[in-house]
């Protein structure tokens, strides 16, 4: 209980914010303390303190859609000789097909279940329908999108409260979606300014009950100044009756609690119709670059490898020769990055791929071991390469090799040492020592392939998936 005590009220740990940075004229540390905390540098104050002290955060979103976006370009440009042009006016009945067949899957904010049902209900043919859904679907909102979808279909019923706010919410079928809305709905029922519009929006954002009691007064009947000039002209005087402007006030009291940022909602909605465009066009560019935006993630892979299989998109397993660091797209077919492979480091994947440029193809299992001898390529990675199908394309079963591979690497780098000392060693320069190495007998215990479950079961365990079949495909 002592110890309790002493810990009660004390703040549970220092957080940062993830992406709000400050700007300041002056060196930040002239206006407020900052702490550092993982070699980040934060200031000590909490956003509010900051605004009241006159300083401005912004929010900056760094987001891995843009990768894929620009990813997906970049294969576009590579395997088809295409710069990928996005419809200016984001109308394109192709794009608007996936929303509604429920075929979400890649496309930036419309991946859970949720939305997609959401979509599939909603029908979109408009890029408002994308921002409204973007704002919409988050707890509060969600309360709304019945009558959003309601509306939407039958456009002639939607109620408003008072003719002055059909032109206002007509985009969004009668219903209050965004911020904007509530400023827009202020200044042109009650003449509000657009600074005084925001303080509003923010008083009902942040439920701040006084602000809103005295902002009731105003909007409804209107502010005077100190020498009785109209300040806030206010409903009745633009002929809006008191009941009509209470009830209209309520709603957006109720509603701004959740209100989104239409601007926020929109930048995002345009990357969502962006990757709808990409995965409607240009399928396989766009799968690859999404699966190796989760590159080495095993969890997140196998769904983006169903979701190619149900786009029909063949997958092929690695290829030692074939595959590049990440997943690429081979005739219209995707080809398994060998930086996908469990226990396959990137570092490693690089010197093979920068060996294979450089020198040519590998000719044999052997071949690559004798010209592979860096730290990042050691034993284990060789072994799960051979698990996972990369050498399959050379003369021996993945049985034999993963019998023979230890043995093999371990006279390669004998042969190295001897080698070396040779260079050292002045009797031994009549040159037989430099034939030693093409002349490397290897050994290899030659087994029987393993059976097709084995194989598939490797291939799960190196991949995360199946790949060259499924174990229930007998049945």
């Amino acid at each position: 209980l002592d110890i309790a005590m002493a810990l009660e009220g004390l703040p549970r740990q220092a957080s940062t914010h993830a992406c709000g940075i400050v700007i300041t004229k002056e060196p930040v540390d002239t206006y407020v303390p900052l702490y550092v905390r993982d070699g980040n540098i934060s200031t000590q104050f909490i956003m509010t303190t900051l605004e009241e002290l006159g300083l401005l955060k912004m929010d900056f979103l760094g987001l891995r859609t843009l990768t894929v976006i620009e990813d997906a370009k970049k294969l576009v440009k590579k395997n088809r000789g295409i710069d990928v042009e996005f419809d200016k006016d984001m109308n394109d009945p192709r794009v608007y097909k996936l929303w509604a067949d429920g075929n979400s899957v890649g496309i930036f904010q419309f991946e859970s279940q949720g939305m997609t049902n959401f979509m599939k209900e909603l029908k979109p043919d408009s890029l408002e329908d994308i921002i409204a859904g973007v704002s919409l679907y988050r707890p509060g909102p969600m309360d709304q999108i019945p009558r959003y979808i309601q509306n939407k279909k039958d456009p002639e019923h939607a109620v408003y409260t008072h003719p002055a706010l059909k032109p206002i919410l007509n985009v969004t079928y009668g219903c209050m979606v965004y911020q904007e809305q509530v400023m827009q709905i202020v200044r042109e029922l009650a003449g509000y300014s657009l600074g005084r519009a925001d303080i509003v929006r923010r008083a009902m954002g942040k439920k701040k009950l006084d602000v809103m009691a005295k902002e009731r007064e105003y909007f409804i009947h209107g502010k005077l100044d100190e020498e009785g000039n109209v300040e806030i002209p206010g409903c009745i005087r633009n002929g809006i009756d008191e009941k009509s402007a209470n009830k209209i006030f309520d709603e957006m009291a109720e509603f701004a609690k959740y209100a989104f940022n239409k601007s926020h909602a929109a930048a995002y909605a345009v990357v969502s119709y962006r990757t709808a465009y990409l995965k409607a066009y240009y399928p396989e560019e766009f799968m690859a670059a999404t699966l190796n935006s989760f590159l080495g993630n095993l969890d997140k892979i196998p769904g983006y490898i169903d979701e190619c299989r149900r786009l029909h998109i063949e997958i092929l397993k690695p290829d030692i020769n074939k595959s590049e660091t990440k997943f690429t797209v081979d005739k219209g077919k995707i080809r398994f990055g060998l930086g996908s492979i469990k226990n396959v480091g990137i570092a490693a994947v690089d010197s093979i791929v920068k060996e294979r440029k450089e020198n040519g193809d590998f000719v044999s299992f052997q071949d690559f071991c004798e010209r592979i001898q860096s730290e990042s390529v050691n034993k284990k990675c060789i072994e799960s390469l051979i698990k996972a199908g990369a050498f399959d394309g050379f003369e021996q079963t993945r049985s034999t090799l993963m019998a023979s591979f230890e043995g093999i690497i371990d006279t390669i780098s004998e042969s190295t040492k001897k080698n070396f000392k040779g260079q050292v060693t002045l009797f031994d320069l009549g040159g037989e020592e430099q034939d030693k190495m093409e002349e490397l007998k290897y050994t290899f215990t030659t087994l029987e392939e393993y059976s097709e479950k084995e194989m598939l079961f490797m291939e799960k365990e190196m991949l995360g998936i199946y790949i060259t079949g499924h174990p229930l495909e007998g049945v």
